[in-house]
């Protein structure tokens, strides 16, 4: 009887080795295709608060994968949609969430219901806004006082259409009246566009209101009633603080307490910004911070779910942790006192500028950057490395850097080309 023997990397192993090697090599190409897939979606969407790519980035966790992108929430859900995922896959980095759908209440007098009104409405509800209109809420039999206290309750806006037939009308003005209220409780904007009516017309309560004079059939001015209602803002972004008045900034608020502890611990003791850079245990974040051992372990728990940390597998004593890559691109910016993503950007310049595929980075740094420490070119690497925006290329004994060489890419064009 003829007898099997197993080999895995040209070693003689057992049959479970075998399959389990079979198994792991299985599962890196599936994650490595997800992580491609991911990218390539990624490069395909510019975001739709930038008009700009979004740095997305893809961590292993164990059998599953984490993707966090430095993209607007609106960029994360169209990723999703492309990438045919769940909502809430791909988390963004921002701290500011996306905007509650607005919910419309549209006073108007009956006359203007087919020509303004229900168009209108509409229009609206095609962008995505819920609009409270009479005809489509009011049904046989329903009380109308009742079905309207409703639709004033849960509006976020009050829009009313003034016109010839509405101004003066008392159940339009009753209506207003209850709009005015929900303003000065603060709990619905009031919103008055007029139509043909001139300001003259108005009350005098509507007459100290900016009540516009629109043409709803001109598509320009839907867009812009819409992007208000959306809360967009025609101010220019606010720029970055100058360094001599630039305060150190805070916790970064999508992380637990205990989870930005051991975070800011890690990178502010790591002396390199690479992987495995510092090892450490709970009890020495722990008597850093002030906070209980309990309280570092479920910050770590945090971490490592989020592919930021590995903890050692061992089964007795205490375990100790160290940073992933990811853990330096996420919090370096928070806790150290350089620009990671900027830095980033400055060294992609400089590759495209000086036309190099690649360049050996203990040779390309000291001298296209001589006032980087190692610490803050290996931030910098990090973000490029993590985010595909470079191909980087490792060997043993490579220190002080994260990696050998790198090598300009498509993405790294496009990364500068987006920025400039």
């Amino acid at each position: 009887m003829a007898k099997i023997q197993h080999y895995s990397g040209g070693r003689k192993v057992s049959a479970s080795s075998f399959w389990k090697n079979i198994e792991k090599k299985g599962l890196d190409l599936a994650m490595s295709h997800i992580e491609a897939r991911a990218h390539g979606a990624a490069g395909s969407i510019v975001d739709p608060e930038t008009g700009k790519h979004a740095a997305v980035f893809v961590r292993r966790v164990g059998e599953k994968v984490v993707a966090r992108t430095e993209g607007s929430p609106a960029f994360a859900r169209e990723l999703e949609r492309r990438l045919g995922v769940g909502k809430g896959v791909i988390t963004s980095m921002q701290a500011t969430p996306s905007p509650e759908t607005p919910v419309v209440y549209l006073a108007h007098a009956s006359e203007d219901h087919e020509r303004l009104a229900k168009p209108l409405a509409e229009r609206l509800m095609a962008a995505g806004i819920e609009v409270w209109l009479d005809a489509w809420e009011i049904k046989t039999g329903d009380s109308l006082k009742r079905r309207m206290e409703e639709g004033l309750e849960a509006c976020t806006h009050f829009l009313v259409l003034l016109t010839p037939y509405s101004v003066g009308k008392p159940w339009v003005e009753t209506e207003i009246d209850a709009g005015f209220m929900k303003a000065v409780q603060s709990k619905a904007r009031f919103l008055g566009l007029r139509i043909g009516a001139r300001i003259s017309d108005l009350s005098i309560f509507l007459q100290t209101t900016r009540c516009p004079e629109v043409d709803l059939e001109k598509d320009a001015e839907i867009e812009a009633l819409i992007a208000d209602l959306y809360g967009v803002t025609k101010k220019p972004p606010r720029g970055t603080a100058p360094s001599y008045v630039r305060k150190a900034p805070s916790t970064p608020s999508t992380w637990s307490k205990s989870a930005a502890a051991v975070a800011e611990f890690l990178v502010r003791n790591s002396q390199t910004g690479r992987p495995s850079d510092p090892q450490v245990k709970a009890a020495a974040i722990a008597e850093a911070t002030g906070l209980s051992i309990e309280d570092i372990r479920i910050g770590a728990l945090d971490l490592e779910e989020a592919g930021l940390i590995e903890r050692s597998k061992q089964l007795n004593g205490e375990r100790s942790f160290w940073p992933r890559q990811g853990l330096f691109v996420e919090f370096d910016n928070a806790f150290m006192d350089f620009d990671n993503r900027a830095d980033a950007l400055s060294f992609a310049r400089r590759l495209i500028s000086e036309g190099v595929d690649g360049v050996r980075l203990a040779e390309a740094i000291p001298e296209w950057f001589p006032d980087w420490t190692v610490r803050q070119a290996n931030s910098a690497l990090n973000y490029l490395e993590e985010a595909k925006l470079v191909d980087a290329y490792h060997t043993l004994g490579q220190p002080p850097y994260t990696a050998r060489e790198v090598h300009v890419t498509d993405r790294t064009r496009r990364f500068v080309r987006d920025h400039d």
